[in-house]
């Protein structure tokens, strides 16, 4: 069964209902939250196709039946927020469209990995190891990605905002770094050649740092994400990456 605090830091969902529900409710919605998690990468996948062969009848169909699913899961305020879009499919320029439906799965992805990290850590999982040492500054941070495009951005959105970033695009350069470095946060992207990011993160931990470690990624399925939080994953960001979603997870764990 879900705990009830944990989702209640799940701004997106009805906290209201959240509060007043009991155990037996508790335990029939745990069921659904599953249920959701396991179907919804199958469908983002026919809302992508219908999407880029411009087949307005059956993504409107698709999104109407993720909306249901999403209030299932009280999860209405992710659909309001998205409603202005979702209510005009076929009365806006495809770029628009095309646009407005990315934001609205990247939105629904990050939802489901949300409660994926809920459902996860109910049960006796991996903790990060205790830092053998204090890092060197709390507001640094070890960016690491293969692609240059996310580390500028995401170098010049963290500084602007005030923290110290060193960016990586290899992870056996970044476990050199760390030889002589001990940074306040980790941000590591999954799918990199050579070593990926489950086995850096694992590295990392190996080596001592306790420090929070979040990873980009673009894939929500359970596997992934349950592989994640096994080799050391506190938190996620969801491709493509913005400034408000970065600040946001950052400042779960950095205090400036």
């Amino acid at each position: 069964m879900l705990d009830k605090e944990r989702l209640l830091k799940i701004q997106i969902l009805n906290d209201d209902w959240i509060k007043q529900t009991g155990d037996v409710q508790l335990k029939l919605y745990s069921t659904i939250v599953s249920s959701f998690i396991n179907d919804f990468p199958a469908r983002e996948e026919d809302i992508k196709t219908a999407l880029k062969i411009k087949d307005l009848d059956t993504l409107e169909k698709s999104l109407e039946s993720l909306c249901s699913m999403l209030k299932q899961i009280h999860a209405e305020k992710l659909i309001e927020e998205h409603s202005s879009s979702l209510d005009k499919i076929k009365e806006i320029p495809y770029e628009d469209l095309q646009s407005n439906t990315v934001n609205f799965l990247k939105a629904v992805s990050a939802l489901s990995i949300d409660l994926q990290m809920v459902e996860y850590q109910v049960s006796p999982g991996q903790s990060p190891p205790e830092e053998t040492e204090k890092p060197e500054c709390s507001n640094t941070i070890l960016a690491v990605d293969d692609a240059n495009v996310f580390l500028m951005i995401i170098k010049a959105t963290l500084q602007d905002s005030g923290y110290k970033v060193t960016c990586i695009n290899s992870g056996e350069a970044a476990l050199n770094y760390l030889k002589n470095n001990r940074p306040g946060l980790f941000i590591l992207d999954i799918e990199m050649p050579g070593m990926d990011g489950y086995e850096l993160a694992q590295k990392i931990r190996k080596a001592g740092h306790g420090a929070p470690i979040i990873f980009l990624t673009g894939n929500s399925k359970k596997d992934s994400v349950i592989k994640a939080m096994q080799a050391g994953a506190n938190d996620f960001i969801v491709k493509p990456v913005n400034k408000e979603q970065l600040l946001e997870r950052i400042g779960k764990y950095i205090k400036l």
